[in-house]
């Protein structure tokens, strides 16, 4: 009961953080900004969101690197991130439209304050958009199994479709991903180690399609029921955003698509597991393009 209380929170954190950051059918003020803003200005807008959505996906992955080279083990865990807004993620430099000065103007991104206002000669002015977000944390919740071992290898898989309601758009989120032992090749080594790597897959209605691969070692040390944990990983993500401009149009199609690329590349991971019975708890803290805590609970053998 405690697990399916937490797939439903965690379904829930997943609606919440979706509606407040990609544009629906229904208007509101985030489909009004990214609307207004042509596409060489959408990307540095709406950078800092993409980087700390695609730093939650690629989060919360089994942290211990102790994999036997046959047993059982069955996990079903929630897994909650959160990436840390700074003050670097609420400014960009956008360029006004035509026939405003086409200089670089550093204004406010989706997490930012007040955009910035250009004057023309002639005596118009244009502000960029606001922010639409305040906050210090980018919140995600995510549920995942874990099986294994087979010839010192484990699977863990995500899965979680929420289907369209009323203007809200369908939801589908798919993760697999696989880890084998290092360390049973090396016999007088002290520490666990472990490589793996992790494939997803995320789409909201026709607006956003992410594409996400992380691969990553892990080391680790038992201590009882702690365990210590950390390790490297490079990530990419792949973003395609579409929606339609409503801004000023000289020429050229309203109808935008753009492809974008996370900037957080590598990171380093440091956390601890606890292993109580059949409960199982994890924390932890990834550093790299940005900073994102990660905790868990599970229950399994």
């Amino acid at each position: 009961m405690q697990i399916c209380n937490g797939v439903v929170r965690g379904s829930i954190l997943i609606v919440l953080f979706v509606a407040l950051a990609i544009p629906s059918k229904s208007q509101n003020p985030i489909d009004d900004a990214i609307e207004q803003l042509s596409s060489d200005n959408v990307q540095g807008y709406i950078q800092p969101l993409l980087d700390g959505f695609g730093a939650n996906i690629n989060s919360g992955f089994p942290g211990s690197a102790r994999i036997r080279k046959a047993g059982l083990t069955f996990r079903l865990q929630i897994v909650g991130m959160g990436t840390l807004i700074g003050d670097d993620e609420k400014t960009y430099l956008a360029t006004p439209p035509e026939p405003f000065t086409q200089e670089p103007v550093e204004t406010a991104t989706i997490f930012g304050g007040d955009g910035s206002v250009v004057s023309h000669p002639a005596g118009a002015k244009y502000r960029f958009q606001n922010g639409q977000i305040d906050t210090r944390i980018i919140p995600f919740a995510v549920p995942q199994v874990t099986i294994g071992d087979f010839f010192g290898t484990q699977a863990t898989i995500r899965y979680l479709p929420i289907p369209s309601v009323d203007d809200f758009p369908e939801v589908k989120l798919f993760g697999i991903g696989i880890r084998h032992s290092v360390s049973q090749y090396l016999p007088l080594i002290p520490i666990d180690i472990a490589a793996g790597v992790f494939y997803q897959t995320l789409s909201v209605g026709e607006y956003l399609d992410t594409k996400a691969t992380a691969v990553s070692v892990q080391a680790s040390k038992t201590f009882l029921v702690l365990t210590l944990y950390g390790g490297l990983q490079y990530e990419s993500t792949d973003v395609t955003l579409s929606y339609t401009y409503t801004g000023p149009l000289t020429s050229g199609d309203r109808n935008v698509s753009l492809n974008f690329k996370t900037e957080n590349k590598f990171r380093t991971t440091a956390g601890a597991a606890f292993s109580l019975g059949t409960i199982f708890l994890h924390a932890d803290i990834s550093v790299g393009k940005v900073t994102v805590l990660s905790a868990g609970i599970g229950l399994g053998i």
